[in-house]
């Protein structure tokens, strides 16, 4: 079994359940099988990462939030740190994910670099990150983890975040898991903008 790594935190995965009316379809395509490296990048990492937004959505929609809007700079951001962190692999115990220990970006100045919410009144962000393997490299796995850890779940059920970026990474970010089968990496970032 794989480790699944986000940030100095920890916690025993404990099953979500999201509702068949209106999220079956996401949640099947979450628990797919994890394809090879290059397969994943090729012909799955779109279906994994709307099933990365599916499931969010699923868990606001169950507490009577509405849906997170997609968002291409959020996007844009997440592609960046997910790529990033596969390639260094910097995450790992006692270390922070959210922040490139190369380029020294944090999830503020990645967002604000890939263009979203120019000159705003106000605005917020959050940014929640996982990798695992082994079986843990999943979309399924990732939202698992995230809604079973206090700060990310509380980034997912935020009422006052209204957009989402999302990217999804073959391979995994910790060195731990660099050899490891069925590894993924995820970065959603999410925002809410005033102009």
């Amino acid at each position: 079994m794989g480790l699944a790594v986000a940030g100095a935190l920890s916690t025993t995965l404990v099953p979500f359940t999201a509702s068949p009316a209106w999220a079956q379809d996401c949640v099947a395509s979450a628990r797919a099988p994890s394809l090879s490296h290059t397969q994943l990048a090729n012909r799955r990492n779109f279906q994994v990462r709307e099933a990365v937004v599916c499931l969010i959505n699923a868990q606001r929609a169950q507490q009577g939030l509405p849906a997170l809007t997609y968002n291409q700079n959020l996007t844009s951001a997440a592609h960046e740190h997910a790529s990033a962190s596969v390639e260094q692999k910097w995450w790992g115990p006692g270390k922070d994910p959210h922040t490139n220990p190369q380029t020294g970006s944090t999830p503020q100045s990645r967002i604000q670099g890939a263009g979203y919410c120019p000159n705003p009144v106000s605005w917020r962000f959050a940014e929640i990150a996982y990798t695992g393997w082994g079986g843990q490299g999943t979309p399924d796995a990732a939202v698992n983890w995230w809604m079973n850890s206090p700060p990310h779940r509380a980034n997912i059920l935020d009422p006052g975040l209204r957009e989402i970026g999302r990217w999804a990474q073959p391979g995994a970010a910790d060195p731990a898991g660099t050899d490891a089968s069925g590894a993924g990496t995820y970065v959603v970032t999410f925002g809410s903008c005033q102009q």
